[in-house]
């Protein structure tokens, strides 16, 4: 019959070698941890800026449509959403705030197409994501059939 004495736990059973990691295993876990990390974090970073950007000038599009409605114009500046321009029909800040980009930038009207965008300010925002580019994050804020035309302008229409 086997005492308790007898009973060694299992660590004691295995050579010291093998019970538990390693410093080394440890280190190389850490590593291939760290690696990984690098690589996906600014992947992440990157798309969360863009999701901010798109939600951005949709708000800043919504508040226009608002804008002229109430005045049955559309602004000539981001500024006039916030503060009274001086026009009829004017009711309130349409936004408490121009907000900034992502990247801190500005965003801008393209009044000719009827866009809100990101200007190319010389901030760290990729060519694809402004006006033209293969991403664009812009919205156009005319309503109706005739916002069609204005989608993929980048430029005036003749």
């Amino acid at each position: 019959m086997m005492s308790v004495a007898d009973v060694r736990p299992t660590s004691q059973l295995l050579p010291t070698s093998q019970a538990g990691m390693t410093w080394l295993q440890l280190l190389v876990l850490v590593s291939v941890t760290i690696f990984f990390l690098s690589m996906s974090v600014p992947l992440w970073l990157e798309q969360r800026r863009v999701a901010q950007a798109d939600v951005d000038v949709e708000v800043i599009s919504e508040a226009i449509k608002k804008y002229h409605r109430h005045t049955n114009q559309y602004p000539e500046f981001l500024d006039d959403l916030v503060s009274d321009p001086g026009i009829d029909g004017w009711r309130y800040p349409y936004l408490n705030e121009i907000p900034k980009t992502p990247w801190r930038g500005t965003y801008v009207l393209i009044p000719k197409i009827y866009k809100v965008c990101m200007a190319d300010d010389g901030r760290n925002v990729s060519e694809k994501y402004l006006v033209g580019g293969a991403s664009e994050i812009s919205r156009v804020y005319l309503e109706g059939r005739q916002a069609i035309r204005y989608w993929w302008q980048t430029g005036p229409i003749d």
